[in-house]
């Protein structure tokens, strides 16, 4: 355990947050930000997609290289700590998979209390008996195929939802759709940020020192959009017989470029180091002399999650991520993999047919029960 978060912990747990509708009135920047959301999330796109999560055991980088031809067909190139890993590739309702890295399998498998997330099945009789499932009895299961690098196809796999908010899919917890619904999660953001104005240098609220984004290039025609995060809450205010906890939205830096009216890039950082101070002053504590900014970060964001998960409420993530857009409007297209085998992929969250959540729960289990066992002493 680290030090001193028995002590962080306990003044956590007198934290009082503000209510989650504290945003300030609309401004023009915000009118010009949601139109260019709407003017972009239609449009056919290349991106890349970087986030570093941090935690005590250091930073994780995950990026995705996708391609979308429409909200229903892209693909996706998935790289986690530097190692290439998943690839996906979805046309309507079918969906191949395919594990470059058959040691990371585990982090995507489904998990036991989401058995009713299943795919799309876009039109189908969710109800109904899966065909695939009924296949995949007389020919090799996902779980048999997928350790062995070869595209497996599920005709009725894709994922429910791509370019809505999260809602309780835990943001960090599926990079594909973390990808895909990127413009979604900033119009989430809106409504949480305290107020949306237009980037200037000039400007005699900017400071430098806190601005952890790159500045637009002059003649570009880029023009950035910062979010400004709500106050630090005071020590006071319960809700529900709870205390409220502050979220992710106080810690938020979040700026967004627009060109011709459209988004090409966005940027995020959930940045606890940075009112650290602020936290110290509010709640009377006192942070360990001998740790870096980025530690204590980890211990305050730490405690704060021990009390938000024990109220039933999703974890804060601490996590840098930069969204970039290309291709807008042009030419993508997505071709599927020919060299497929059949089988479900209910076996993987968020894939597969909601009627075989079920039998891919249980397939899941044994398959990271057998990814968690040693390898055989040699003969």
């Amino acid at each position: 355990m680290i030090p001193a978060r028995t002590k962080v912990l306990a003044v956590m747990l007198v934290v009082a947050a503000l209510g989650l509708s504290g945003c300030g009135p609309s401004t023009d920047a915000e009118k010009r930000v949601r139109a260019a959301l709407k003017a972009t999330e239609r449009l056919s796109r290349s991106y890349l997609y970087s986030e570093t999560f941090t935690d005590k055991a250091g930073s994780h980088d995950t990026t995705v290289l996708g391609f979308v031809e429409d909200d229903f067909r892209y693909k996706a190139h998935v790289t986690v700590g530097g190692r290439p890993t998943l690839d996906e590739s979805v046309n309507d309702d079918a969906l191949a998979v395919r594990f470059l890295d058959p040691a990371r399998i585990g982090d995507f498998l489904r998990r036991p209390t989401k058995q009713d997330k299943g795919g799309s099945g876009l039109g189908a009789d969710k109800t109904a008996a899966s065909p695939v499932a009924t296949k995949a009895k007389t020919g090799p299961t996902a779980a048999e195929l997928l350790p062995t690098h070869r595209w497996v196809l599920d005709p009725a796999g894709a994922p429910a939802v791509v370019g809505t908010p999260s809602g309780d899919r835990l943001v960090g917890a599926d990079p594909v759709l973390d990808s895909l619904d990127v413009l979604a999660y900033v119009e989430r953001s809106i409504g949480e940020a305290d107020r949306i104005v237009e980037f200037s240098e000039d400007s005699l609220e900017y400071k430098k020192a806190e601005d952890p984004f790159e500045h637009p290039k002059k003649g570009s025609g880029v023009v950035r959009y910062d979010f400004e995060a709500p106050k630090l809450p005071k020590a006071s205010q319960t809700a529900n017989g709870n205390q409220v906890t502050p979220d992710a939205r106080h810690f938020r830096k979040m700026s967004v470029y627009v060109k011709d009216g459209r988004v090409v890039q966005v940027a995020e950082k959930i940045d606890v180091a940075a009112r650290l101070k602020d936290l110290a002053e509010i709640y009377d504590t006192k942070f360990p002399a001998d740790r870096s900014k980025d530690q204590l970060a980890v211990i305050a964001i730490d405690a704060l999650n021990a009390i938000r998960q024990g109220q039933g409420q999703q974890p804060v993530r601490l996590r840098s991520m930069e969204f970039k857009l290309a291709d807008l409007g042009g030419s993508v297209k997505v071709d599927m993999p020919t060299d497929t085998t059949t089988a479900s992929l209910a076996l993987l969250e968020n894939r597969g047919r909601a009627a075989d959540a079920a039998v891919g729960a249980v397939e899941a289990a044994a398959l990271a029960a057998t990814l968690a066992a040693p390898p055989p002493p040699p003969s």
